[in-house]
């Protein structure tokens, strides 16, 4: 018969090892282990806590990259002059078929869907932005070869008004002229564009452009 103290021992190192057990945390795999190469924008801390397989979703917080806008505006650039209505229709022709008063430019930078809606500010001439965004990067003949027309300011002096439908597009076309060379104290913005025009009653003369 086996004695007393031999049957102690096997259950002394059972209960033993059954404690250390209990009070060591169980390891386990991790499925989280190759998460750190995806979430590269998480922070260090929380891709480590992803790491240790301890996931917590409600404290992992994505924010996307932002875009990087750039002001094209700065200290020490011109600023863009400004127009308003009673500007431009003081400029205008007295009627149809003489000059204008001023030594203005107009320049509607509307896709031609609206001009064949709207109409346009007589005197003026479309370029479209968004589908003519090269325009003044062009040299004259090439803008002529285009267009059908001359290119603005490229034959004549005096001041080029951009507008649109309510100053958006103008603004970027009238930076997009400075960019291409044109000089800045001549280039300015209708800010109110077509909506504020319509507004006041301002005359308007079909578009026969042949852009399409």
């Amino acid at each position: 018969m086996a004695s007393i103290q031999s049957i102690r021992r096997p259950l002394s190192a059972l209960t033993s090892r059954t404690a250390r057990q209990i009070s060591a945390p169980a390891v386990t795999r991790s499925p989280f282990r190759t998460v750190p190469e995806t979430v590269r924008a998480f922070s260090t801390a929380q891709s480590l806590h992803l790491a240790r397989g301890v996931p917590s979703v409600r404290r992992l917080k994505f924010t996307p990259a932002q875009p990087a806008f750039r002001r094209w505006k700065s200290d020490g650039e011109p600023a863009l002059k400004q127009w308003g209505f009673e500007d431009i229709n003081a400029s205008l022709p007295t009627s149809p078929g003489t000059k204008p008063q001023k030594n203005l430019i107009l320049v509607d930078v509307r896709e031609p869907a609206e001009l064949n809606s709207t109409g346009i500010i007589p005197t003026a001439v479309s370029v479209p932005l968004a589908s003519q965004p090269d325009a003044f990067f062009l040299t004259p003949e090439e803008f002529e070869a285009r267009f059908g027309y001359p290119k603005p300011g490229a034959r004549e002096d005096g001041d080029i008004v951009f507008y649109c439908k309510a100053g958006v597009r103008a603004k970027a076309a009238a930076q997009l002229a400075v960019q291409a060379g044109y000089d800045a104290e001549r280039i300015g913005v209708y800010d109110g564009s077509w909506l504020d025009w319509a507004d006041k009653k301002g005359r308007v003369e079909k578009w026969e452009g042949h852009l399409e």
